[in-house]
């Protein structure tokens, strides 16, 4: 049975309980014991309160373990910019995670990355979730920090954590054989797999991208949701993760639509779906919320 997205409210409690939850687990000793000399960390709801957070962060990408190397570039500077939205205007920092190639969205396990008054910022390579085990699409934003995550099920480091649906992260991969994976092949249990240098700075751009009232963005249609006629506002990180294929973004005014990818985006001017509304009340579980343990 398909179950619908969580309301707003729901959802921030839902997740708050969820995260309560892994301190207390933690402080009972369910992660205890030092990892490589430090402490384990658990999903924190704020930056500043992850042990990893850093403001004096040197922000630029500058080594990456090999094998990896970056995609071509220019492969991604003719795609649609979601910084053109003027639906997103509240947002600093939108990353567009892409899963399947498309016209649209570009170049299928690569993730973009762009910061308001920059435009297009990094292009990398990534893996996402093993078929059963797929990375939900859709609008997200941040919903907690980690930077010494340990996934228990899967006995494995998850470096450098930013939690945007229940247990789905985006994170380090830290196995060299996967970086051959990176780019290739869908290859986690739902996290977004990333190299480990880019895994960090991402959790540092995401974390100091800012924290205010955002315009919250319907999952499914990427459109604000609104309480009557006005955008409904929310407080959360000035961050957008979309994570494609999805509901597509308009191009500075242009209309948008819900084409996946190989079907033919609609004319300027067609009839667009009703903007997204807060009346949901049914929670959706969080996806693979077992890699938080």
């Amino acid at each position: 049975m398909k179950t619908r997205p969580f309301g707003p409210a729901i959802r921030q409690g839902a997740v708050s309980l969820l995260l309560t939850w892994v301190e207390l687990a933690s402080s009972s000793g369910v992660w205890a014991g030092a990892w490589e000399g430090y402490g384990r960390s658990v999903p924190r709801p704020r930056y500043e309160q992850d042990e990893g957070a850093n403001p004096n962060h040197r922000f630029g990408v500058r080594e990456a373990f090999t094998p990896y190397r970056d995609p071509d570039r220019s492969e991604a500077e003719s795609l649609p910019d979601p910084l053109r939205d003027p639906a997103f205007a509240s947002y600093r920092l939108i990353v567009v995670v892409n899963k399947t190639d498309s016209a649209f969205w570009g170049k299928g396990q690569t993730l973009r990355v762009y910061r308001r008054g920059e435009g297009l910022l990094y292009y990398w390579l990534i893996s996402t979730g093993l078929p059963g085990f797929e990375t939900p699409s859709g609008y997200f934003i941040p919903q907690g920090f980690s930077s010494r995550h340990w996934s228990g099920p899967y006995d494995a480091p998850m470096l450098w954590s930013v939690f945007f649906n229940g247990g789905v992260s985006l994170h380090s991969s830290l196995d060299r054989d996967a970086l051959y994976k990176l780019g290739r092949a869908a290859d986690s249990h739902g996290c977004v797999h990333i190299e480990d240098h880019r895994a960090e700075e991402l959790y540092h751009l995401i974390g100091q991208s800012g924290y205010g009232l955002i315009d919250q963005i319907g999952r499914h249609t990427g459109r604000p949701v609104r309480a009557g006629k006005a955008p409904k506002k929310i407080s959360g990180y000035r961050t957008l993760i979309i994570v494609a294929p999805t509901a597509h973004y308009s191009q500075a005014g242009e209309t948008s639509d819900s084409s996946q990818p190989g079907e033919p985006a609609e004319p300027a001017g067609a009839v667009q779906a009703p903007p997204e509304t807060d009346t949901r009340d049914t929670p959706e579980p969080p996806a693979n919320y077992l890699d938080l343990f």
